[in-house]
């Protein structure tokens, strides 16, 4: 069994360019619970538009598509993540899906509360 394929969505109350500007940010996105001491790697921007981003760990490489649209007073975050697994993991991939799917459903929960913070920290000062 190859890689697995997760579309998800989150509405996040926040402008188009505030959620872009601190997904993109390295230092940023390291303080999201949760998600600390995984490297991200970005590439391919389109600025506020679009991004793909690299998370390599010993047992698997997710690498996701990232685009941002405005919704009247809040932005859509649609993430594409391919988790393609590593070693004797690729032989269970498939038994994996359902924990990838809570996974990634945790990991976009996270960020969005993240942005959030920080949005309205930006505000307050």
């Amino acid at each position: 069994m190859g890689s697995i394929t997760i579309e998800s969505t989150v509405l996040i109350p926040c402008g188009r360019q505030e959620v872009y500007a601190f997904c993109v940010d390295g230092e940023a996105r390291a303080a999201v619970p949760g998600q600390e001491g995984v490297p991200v790697h970005v590439q391919d921007e389109v600025q506020d538009r679009s991004w793909t981003e690299t998370h390599e760990t010993r047992a698997e490489t997710m690498t996701c598509t990232c685009v941002v649209y405005p919704v009247a007073d809040s932005t859509r975050l649609t993430v594409t993540a391919q988790y393609t697994p590593k070693g004797l993991g690729r032989m269970f991939s498939a038994a994996k899906e359902g924990a990838y799917r809570k996974q990634e459903a945790a990991r976009l929960a996270a960020l969005k509360k993240a942005v959030e913070r920080a949005v309205r920290k930006a505000k307050n000062v």
